[in-house]
């Protein structure tokens, strides 16, 4: 009995310990961003650990905000986050409830098919060639239109729709309501934690995506955010930083760190208030299917 106590004791602790350590590794590389671009000149060229910045400054800020390709690729991220999550909202619904029907026609070689696209892809080359010919090249609309159907997500939410049960859309379909009128007024208010779930995999994407600004835009009116902030960390583009009216004008890792910040920040404002919907919709996601 005392051996099987301390075990008892000593495990809950061990796992907890764990946890603490990949907690800290985990977050230090954040809190190492933000220290260094809080930072002034001396400190954020100071090699090692930053937890907390000694000397805090806003320069690096007051820099980054001036260059006027942020707000451009701020722009244009925000166009494709509207504007491509509600589209992959509607494809999804669109294309996942009739394939959970089962009086729908064919629905197997249609979900065959969705598998295939997720194991077998073009290439970058015939992609290309696709986005030319139907002249999305330099547009905005290439940044939402490819992706506006996922596989993945289609599929995802054919099992949460197949969990819910039959007889509401069999009493619905009694008291004389169609298709249309059953999915918005009873599957889709019973969908919003998949929906929201969806929705931020969907924004997440966005927000990270470059690939697409990279191989198919070369007009710097239409980069989006990510890519400006690739420029800054990968290409060292700081010319445009001359704004300081400092002596010592702000270090140049104080500037990739606040880069960082400033393009993380729409997720980190987001994320808080979508995350019980974004944990409930994975696990309905995952287990009932």
């Amino acid at each position: 009995m005392k051996s099987k106590r301390w075990q008892d004791n000593i495990a809950p602790g061990i796992i907890y310990l764990v946890l603490t350590a990949l907690a800290l590794v985990v977050v230090y590389p954040f809190i190492h961003v933000v220290s260094v671009s809080f930072s002034g000149r001396g400190e954020a060229l100071r090699s090692g650990f930053h937890f907390i910045p000694r000397d805090v400054q806003w320069s690096a800020y007051r820099e980054l905000l001036d260059y006027p390709t942020i707000w451009t690729g701020y722009a244009n991220t925000l166009f494709r986050m509207a504007v491509g999550t509600s589209l992959t909202l509607l494809v999804t619904v669109c294309a996942a409830y009739p394939l959970s029907r089962n009086d729908f026609p064919m629905k197997r070689v249609l979900v065959l098919l969705l598998l295939f696209t997720m194991i077998f892809d073009g290439g970058i080359v015939p992609n290309y060639l696709l986005m030319k010919e139907l002249h999305l090249l330099n547009s905005r609309w290439v940044y939402v239109l490819p992706t506006a159907a996922n596989a993945f997500q289609v599929l995802v939410m054919i099992s949460f729709f197949r969990s819910i049960p039959d007889a509401l859309v069999e009493a619905a379909k009694i008291d004389g309501a169609r298709d249309l009128r059953i999915l918005f007024r009873i599957i889709l208010p019973l969908s919003i934690p998949s929906l929201v779930t969806i929705g931020l995999w969907s924004l997440v994407h966005h927000i990270n995506a470059f690939m697409d600004n990279l191989l198919y835009v070369t007009d710097q009116t239409k980069f989006v955010l990510q890519q400006v902030v690739r420029q800054i960390l990968i290409e060292n583009k700081l010319d445009p930083f001359t704004t300081a009216t400092e002596t010592a004008p702000p270090a140049p890792e104080s500037l990739k760190m606040a880069a960082v910040i400033v393009c993380s920040f729409p997720v980190l404002v987001m994320y808080p208030f979508l995350l019980k919907y974004f944990e409930k919709g994975t696990m309905i996601g995952s287990v009932k299917g």
